[in-house]
Order: structure tokens, then sequence, then C-alpha cells
């Protein structure tokens, strides 16, 4: 049986973003919450996040959601790790932190917000732990919190099903991400067809609309567009250090001559290797339909420049 990729937004949205029952396994697996603590209904809200003022980035999440009026929810799938990605997080966290207060409404009457990132990469490469929960406390003494935001990141490609010490919910709903990848067999394990909420997902799975199936296309499609533009800029870097290792080979070679025209001849060689290498970058953006304004912005190469490639 063929099944779409969960990790990708469109099916991401499609199995969490509208099965209320499936959103309530996932939050309180990965929230590891037991017996009355466990969330019994959820209320969907609007994926945008827009600021208080004017001129602000808006944000727009893969599902936000809330239980009563004082605990809210943001749940993010992620494919790759970036630099920013926390602070990202943070951002989005305290924007919709902000929105919650209105005039006449009372400090002590605390919200929560709950960050739920689930990733497909890595950022942690100094544990085998892929379960991080992240709070506010105090430095000199732990277990003094400040409530208000709290984040937890799962990355998923750490993951072993194997794992039984771990939550059964939380390595279930894990292995359903993990045991569908696109363009490859899924390999989908007895147990994921036993459970009720796993099961249901991998039906929604099974089926996209037209639109759907569209958005999905175009997902893999600009994944390999991006990939592509890694290995290209990958190889310049080789193709750029080559460069400058024979321009300097070539000018410390040389047993006469001046210094500063050795100098000079490498200076020459690496600049040379670099314009070579913005060109190339330049003529695979040009290729992929960028605009040339982005483009220039990007190698510093004119647009008329741009052109010619």
């Amino acid at each position: 049986m063929q099944y779409y990729d969960p990790k990708t937004d469109v099916v991401f949205k499609k199995v969490f973003g509208v099965h209320k029952n499936l959103t309530i396994s996932l939050l309180n697996a990965v929230l590891k919450l037991e017996g009355d603590d466990q969330i019994k209904d959820i209320e969907y809200l609007p994926s945008e996040i827009i600021p208080l003022t004017d001129g602000k980035r808006r944000s727009v999440v893969d599902v936000k959601c809330k239980v009563a009026e004082d605990t809210y929810f943001i749940v993010e799938m992620q494919m790759y790790w970036s630099a920013d990605f926390l602070r990202r997080v943070m951002y989005n966290c305290s924007k919709l932190y902000a929105t919650l207060y209105k005039k006449g409404i009372r400090y002590y009457k605390m919200k929560k917000i709950y960050a739920v990132n689930i990733l497909n990469d890595v950022y942690q490469n100094d544990t085998a732990n892929n379960y991080h929960y992240y709070k506010m406390s105090e430095v000199d003494n732990p277990k003094s919190t400040i409530s208000g935001i709290e984040v937890v990141c799962i990355e998923l490609p750490k993951f072993k099903p194997q794992d039984k010490a771990q939550h059964k919910m939380l390595r279930l709903w894990q292995s359903f991400l993990t045991s569908i990848n696109a363009g490859e067999n899924s390999d989908i394990s007895e147990e994921l067809l036993e459970n009720a909420d796993t099961k249901e997902a991998l039906e929604i799975c099974t089926k996209l609309t037209e639109e759907e199936q569209r958005e999905y296309d175009s997902f893999w499609d600009l994944e390999s567009l991006n990939l592509d533009r890694e290995e290209t800029v990958k190889e310049i870097a080789r193709t750029v250090g080559r460069a400058e290792g024979r321009a300097e080979g070539r000018a410390e070679g040389r047993a006469e001559g001046r210094a500063e025209g050795r100098a000079e001849g490498r200076a020459e060689g690496i600049e040379q290797g670099r314009a070579d290498a913005m060109r190339e970058i330049a003529r695979t953006m040009k290729q992929h339909g960028d605009d040339l304004n982005y483009i220039a912005a990007v190698t510093g190469l004119s647009p008329d420049e741009i052109k010619t490639l």
C-alpha cells in the first residue's frame, strides 16, 4: 500500500490539523501526560500568529490549538534544523503569549504555551537522547521554574523503535512518522496497525485530494531543488578550495621572485576561484528560475552579468 509521508506539511496538517482525537493523542504522548492530567479536548485555532503591532513579522505554524482558555499549543513538523530554529520557536511563543492578554485581565491568571517541535534532523550531537524538554528555570536551583512557555523538541533520526523504555504512545507516534518515507517502501509494523490511533493516521496517509497531491509533489520538488543547491554549493566550495590550494602551491613553489609577487599571485588565484564559484551558483539559480535581483544579492554579480550566463 502507498503511504504519503506524514513529515511533509500537507500530510502532517491533514493528520493532526483536522482530527482532534489524533492531535490529543500526540500531545498527551509528547508531554507524557497520564490519568487525570491528560488532555481530553482541544479547540483548533487559526494557524497564523499575527503580531500586535504593524511591521512585525507574521508567522504561520502547522497546528495551533488550545485547551479551555489557559493552555495553548503550537505544533510544528520541521524537516531540517537551522541555527535560528529555537529563536523562531521562542519568537512565535512570545508573540502568541502577548496576544492572549487584554486590558483588564489580571496577570495572575497565567496562560501557558507549549511548543511541540518534531524535527527530521539532529541538532544535539553530544547526546543519544532524542527528546528534549525546555523550561525557564533558576540557574542555581533548576527545580525553581517560571511557568508560561515550555518547549519540547524531538529529533526523529535518533529514534529507535526497539526502545521499549519510552512512553508507549510517544514511541508509536515516532514510529509512525519515521516508518513512512517518500520514494521508499514503508516499513509498517504490526504494532502501528493494531493501535487505533496510529492505524487511523495511517489510513489518512493513503489518500490525498488533487489539490493536496499537487502540494505534496511541490513540496518534494522544492526539497529536491534545495538538495541540488546544497550539493552545488558544496562542490563549488571544494572547487574553490582546490583553486586556492593550487594558487598557493604555484606561488610558494617558485624558488625565485619577490615575496609580494607570490602574495599577489595567491590572492589573484583565490579571487578568480571565488568569482568562478559565484558565477556557477548564479548559473544554477538562474536555471531553477530564481529572480535576477535575488541572484545578484546572493552572488554579488550584476543582473546584466547574470543574464549572459
